[in-house]
């Protein structure tokens, strides 16, 4: 029998696969767009940032401009230090992609106080964030990053 903490990196790669145990559905492209989303949310791709800073009050910062993880002009995270996988925003500028292309094709359609967004539908991995769209290009907020600093988008998450 194998110690579990070896199977977890096995579970986590299946399930990040297009067609894994967590695709995100049948659109070719999407769960590549979804994964890279997330990896970038999370911090994968922070080593090649352009700037990486802290905030305060426990946010930092990390930004890419010259070559972002996503295709789009430029990408700037904001995130909770001490809870990033939950609690983070992703400010994607010029996206060659569009919020429906994110959120999958069964997001709901929700209004903020910030403008009409899109919420991913429960079995999405993007299903605790909302994607605005705003004059730059996309916002994707997740619920815990909203709960700490936005807290007027949290109705948005009520479904």
């Amino acid at each position: 029998m194998r110690p579990v903490h070896l199977l977890l990196p096995l579970l986590f790669l299946t399930a990040c696969k297009p067609g894994g145990a967590a695709s995100d559905g049948a659109v070719p492209g999407r769960e590549d767009l979804v994964a890279r989303t997330l990896f970038t949310a999370t911090g994968s791709f922070d080593a090649q940032a352009d700037a990486r800073e802290r905030i305060g009050g426990g946010l930092r910062r990390a930004t890419w401009t010259s070559r972002p993880p996503l295709d789009a002009a430029g990408v700037v995270v904001q995130y909770d230090s001490d809870a990033r996988p939950l609690s983070w925003r992703l400010d994607i500028r010029s996206p060659r992609f569009t919020a429906q292309d994110l959120a999958g094709p069964d997001a709901q359609a929700v209004t903020t106080t910030q403008g009409e967004a899109l919420h991913p539908v429960a079995g999405s991995r993007l299903a605790d964030t909302l994607i605005l769209t705003t004059t730059q290009g996309l916002r994707v907020v997740t619920r815990g990053y909203a709960t700490q600093e936005d807290a007027a988008l949290l109705p948005a998450f009520r479904r």
